[in-house]
């Protein structure tokens, strides 16, 4: 029987589920206060974290910014259903958009569903007018958000 090629998971023992925790919760940690939280040494931390970022485990690593200390202070999310022929020109729109945070082909009654910010009310009507332009909108405004993220575990 062949051997089956390597996964992300296999990586993640008891200190690599460990170290993909306190990196999710701050990607600022050094290795030096990684490897003292999961009993290694900094160089051994540094290279289970590179054998994460090849597999692709680790994606990458952001800042959080305030959006509404930019100014964007409201956020919204838009379902909308494509008119024939035009995912192509949405896309484009929504890669070139500032104010699109996220753009998520889905399936259902809808075709897309889109993660906006704006700085208030009357922007958002402007970018809802806009996006009307591609098919059908539903709007939804965030009031307030419970949980923005969640640090990730591999499911059973």
């Amino acid at each position: 029987m062949p051997d089956r090629a390597p996964s992300p998971l296999d990586l993640l023992d008891d200190i690599g589920l460990h170290l993909l925790r306190e990196l999710q919760r701050d990607a600022r940690l050094s290795f030096a206060d990684l490897a003292r939280q999961v009993g290694l040494t900094a160089p051994a931390v540094a290279e289970r974290v590179r054998r994460m970022e090849a597999m692709g485990l680790i994606q990458g690593y952001r800042a959080e910014v305030n959006r509404a200390a930019l100014g964007l202070k409201l956020t919204a999310f838009i379902r909308l259903r494509t008119n024939h022929g035009r995912d192509g020109d949405l896309e484009r729109f929504a890669a070139e958009q500032r104010e699109v945070l996220e753009c998520h082909e889905v399936a259902g009654e809808e075709s897309y569903l889109l993660k906006v910010a704006a700085t208030d009310v009357q922007h958002l009507d402007r970018l809802l007018t806009t996006i009307s332009g591609f098919g059908a909108t539903h709007s939804t405004m965030v009031l307030t958000t419970k949980i923005a993220s969640r640090v990730l575990e591999p499911f059973a």
